[in-house]
């Protein structure tokens, strides 16, 4: 499922088309198909529909980011996603505080802005169909009440991953809440500052051991945080952050293959070093908000408009979408 979505987003990024071998027409109906109409969860492909929690979502699986990449990929397309998704539009406030409290944010913060993610952007896809039902404003308000004002962000660092857990767990829960709606970040000096320093952990950073998923969630926080904080050349810590955007440049942009993209990256994580759809989607994107950081994006001829669009996708809660 993510290779068809994945297969959108590239083919409208560099073509202004939809993937050759089937129309939009065709595109559409695959991707929107496979949608439950009650639950409006989206299974992996031959899989069954997985079973809710207690509260009426998920808490993990294919189908908890189905809601970000197959939502996005028909937006590209034009219709977006058919139905609500139920288990977010009737969580009760109360129930949501209680999912919110249990995650793993201790243990696996990054599965837990995962989480954040995916229930933010089905609320975002929700309140298209009219079916907000309240919730997002306590997912706002939890999230500001409970973020670490010495770091900004949500979750604890271990000694056997530095920081790594806690700064993907901003990226995926900061882009589907903060960034999706429009709305500043808290702490956002604390936020670059834990960021930059998480960037010069050797273990995720030396040489062949970066991949796109630990670079996009380092560029993305830079990113969002600079632009509340100014963009101009004696912004917050701003030389340090352009400095590590034209490293990261110069290592990946020698890497695409003509023909046939971008592996994942060099290391064991992920799909690995071969070229692939994940990898050139996310290293494409990866790519603009790291030019974008040295104000050059204008000049690669292209900008994210999916499931990595730097726009919010509406402004505030009830603001037009």
């Amino acid at each position: 499922m993510r290779a068809h979505c994945d297969a959108v987003e590239i083919a409208d990024l560099l073509l202004g088309a939809v993937p050759a071998h089937l129309s939009a027409e065709e595109h559409i109906g695959r991707l929107s198909g496979l949608q439950d109409p009650k639950s409006g969860l989206v299974p992996e492909f031959g899989e069954p529909l997985p079973v809710a929690d207690g509260d009426g979502f998920i808490g993990e699986g294919a189908a908890l980011y189905h809601v970000l990449c197959v939502g996005y990929a028909l937006d590209l397309l034009g219709p977006g996603l058919p139905h609500p998704v139920q288990g977010v539009r009737d969580m009760t406030v109360h129930q949501l505080l209680v999912r919110l409290e249990a995650l793993t944010w201790r243990t696996g913060a990054w599965g837990a802005g995962a989480w954040v993610d995916s229930f933010a952007t089905a609320a975002h896809w929700n309140l298209r169909h009219d079916d907000g039902h309240g919730t997002p404003e306590s997912l706002f308000g939890w999230l500001l009440t409970r973020a670490d004002p010495w770091t900004g962000m949500w979750g604890s660092p271990s000694a056997e991953e530095g920081r790594l857990q806690v700064v993907n767990g901003y990226y995926r829960l900061t882009r589907g809440s903060f960034a999706q709606f429009g709305l500043p970040v808290p702490y956002p000096e604390r936020v670059v500052d834990a960021v930059l320093d998480h960037a010069r952990d050797a273990r995720h950073f030396g040489p062949g051991r970066e991949n796109a998923c630990n670079v996009l969630d380092v560029a993305h926080p830079l990113w969002l945080c600079t632009q509340q904080l100014g963009r101009s050349a004696d912004g917050y810590r701003s030389g340090e952050i352009r400095d590590w955007a034209e490293r990261q440049l110069a290592t990946v942009l020698p890497r695409w293959q003509n023909g046939r993209g971008f592996g994942f990256g060099q290391g064991a994580a992920g799909p690995g070093p071969e070229p692939g759809l994940q990898g050139t989607e996310m290293w494409l994107a990866i790519i603009w908000y790291l030019a974008d950081l040295l104000g050059r994006s204008d000049e690669l001829g292209y900008r994210p408009r999916g499931i990595h669009r730097p726009e919010p996708a509406r402004q505030g809660i009830t603001g037009l979408s």
